[in-house]
């Protein structure tokens, strides 16, 4: 009986998981980036014409699907969400079920592998400040948003390898190949753990003994060159990776888009400058690990406890290490959460250069990482305290932890219900789509970025925004901006969608727009303001008054 409940101690932290995540799941508004991965799986369900960026597609059941969202983040949710949307309507919350379920299985991975690397009760003190993190609860209540499949599939294929070396099985090695090509396909920020995978993988074999991992008699690294491991491998890794491939041998778009990129990010951030970077990441990763960043949820809450146990951990690890000779099993698993700290350090390398901007959602793949090396550290203490003194201070550490991080996302959890999201995540999406369909606005165009897919979404396909505000460059109109806008101004039909001054993406364009209204010699009015719960203005909605 205490075997079986040892067994199933994961289920106490994906339930909390659960509770945290599903409560008011509509809340924060969907943002443009959680919503446009939606937009061609409403398109396709509700028979309305695909559209595919870059227009690469492939059909199916004589329709058209895309095969990547953007340049470098791939379609595999869009694929998911026509099911999702099929069974459970379309929807905010039937979106948010597909990354909530890709939580609960990191959660139980997370459980999974810090098992296998530092005993049950490390595994189960992962799962459950995972369960608790604000970012990790946050960010895969939006989980779309971050890619999380990429975090589940990093998790999985580190399983996989540690089996391939357990049982000397081919099938673990097919199964890890084809997940990179999966993981590299849903977004390209799976290079990172790859590449840290690659790097450590060598380590690790080199040093297997002293790790104490488990090796099948007669498995070695040359086993891998065997026809019978390698062949499978790299057709499965083709096979995840294969619309991808499609995509970029009809549009090579994606090795385009880096290589525009590679010095200054589409944002202005100059990766040539690393070590800003890189200091700058260090410090957002000190952030993200308290989860006071979700300033858009309407507040910021931190849970205290996090920083200074991951600090702490990272103690004990280096205290075991060095007190090698007189603790033989406290190293072995002190060298195991070194090897979770090296995957540690090279994402953080990795993480400075960017196509976009340094933002916190890169840092989303993060979250199981600092879990496992925090359990791992504080393992080492709980093993060194006499009798039964470990559990119990395990259990205190657990407790303490845990309502530190709950006290946090309590916190946001409030201001959701007060504030129902601010700026580009504000739930006057919800009311926005309201009111274009009570004034039959089924096509208005937008003059700012963030209107389009969350509008299809949230009114299923029947407000069908236009953008005309043009995405380069990003902080001011282009040159044709003016002879797009003429025609649009003499037409009686016509309504444009604006952000308020301060909730606006892309600069320039409200006042462009009222600049060749006023050289026709033309009136815009506001028919109607969108509010925030707060009152602050949101949205307008615009009309031009025709003499």
């Amino acid at each position: 009986m205490h075997h079986r409940l040892r067994r199933l101690a994961w289920l106490l932290p994906l339930a909390i998981y659960l509770a945290l995540t599903l409560y008011q799941i509509h809340l924060p508004g969907p943002n443009y980036d959680e919503a446009v991965e939606t937009k061609p799986a409403v398109q396709f369900l509700q028979n309305l014409p695909v559209e595919a960026h870059r227009n690469a597609v492939i059909h199916l059941f004589g329709k058209a699907l895309p095969l990547m969202v953007v340049d470098y983040v791939g379609a595999l949710n869009v694929w998911v969400l026509l099911a999702y949307f099929k069974l459970g309507g379309i929807g905010v919350a039937t979106m948010r079920l597909w990354p909530i379920t890709v939580g609960a299985v990191i959660v139980w991975l997370t459980w999974l592998l810090g098992r296998k690397l530092f005993g049950v009760r490390a595994g189960f003190v992962a799962a459950m400040l995972l369960a608790v993190q604000p970012s990790f609860i946050f960010f895969a209540r939006q989980g779309i948003y971050v890619t999380n499949t990429t975090i589940a599939l990093m998790l999985a294929i580190w399983l996989a390898l540690l089996k391939l070396s357990e049982s000397g099985r081919a099938r673990w090695l097919w199964l890890a190949a084809f997940m990179a090509g999966l993981g590299l396909w849903a977004k390209f920020i799976m290079l990172w753990p790859l590449a840290a995978t690659v790097v450590l993988l060598p380590f690790v074999w080199l040093l297997r003994g002293r790790l104490g991992l488990k090796t099948a008699a007669g498995f070695s690294p040359r086993s891998l060159l065997h026809p019978r491991f390698w062949a499978p491998a790299i057709l499965l890794f083709l096979a995840g990776l294969s619309p991808f491939l499609l995509f970029n041998i009809k549009t090579g778009a994606t090795f385009e888009h880096f290589a525009k990129t590679l010095n200054r990010s589409y944002y202005g951030v100059e990766n040539a400058a690393y070590l800003d970077n890189l200091a700058a990441r260090w410090e957002q990763m000190q952030h993200f690990l308290k989860g006071d960043h979700f300033w858009y949820l309407g507040g910021n809450f931190v849970d205290a406890l996090a920083w200074p146990a991951f600090l702490l951990a990272i103690v004990f690890m280096l205290l075991a290490l060095f007190l090698r000779r007189k603790r033989p099993l406290a190293f072995s698993l002190a060298l195991r959460a070194l090897f979770v700290l090296a995957f540690f350090l090279l994402l953080l390398l990795q993480s400075p250069l960017t196509p976009t901007a340094l933002w916190y959602t890169h840092l989303a793949m993060f979250s199981p990482v600092l879990a496992l090396l925090i359990a791992g550290g504080w393992e080492l203490l709980f093993r060194e305290l006499p009798g039964q003194w470990g559990g119990i201070v395990a259990g205190i550490f657990v407790v303490a932890l845990g309502l530190s991080g709950l006290r946090a996302d309590a916190g946001y959890h409030r201001a959701l219900a007060a504030t129902g999201g601010l700026a580009d995540h504000s739930d006057a999406i919800y009311r926005l789509s309201d009111e274009l369909l009570a004034r039959g606005v089924f096509s208005p165009y937008a003059l700012d970025w963030g209107f389009d897919a969350p509008l299809i979404l949230v009114s299923q396909g029947r407000v069908n925004p236009i953008e005309i505000f043009g995405y380069e460059p990003y902080d001011h109109p282009d040159d044709a901006f003016p002879d797009r806008v003429r025609p649009l101004l003499q037409d009686p039909n016509v309504y444009f969608l604006v952000h308020a001054p301060d909730r606006t993406n892309f600069p320039g364009r409200r006042e462009a727009l009222q600049a060749v209204a006023a050289d026709m010699g033309l009136t815009i009015e506001t028919v109607a303001v969108i509010r925030e719960r707060s009152g602050a203005p949101h949205t307008e909605i615009w009309h031009v008054i025709l003499r």
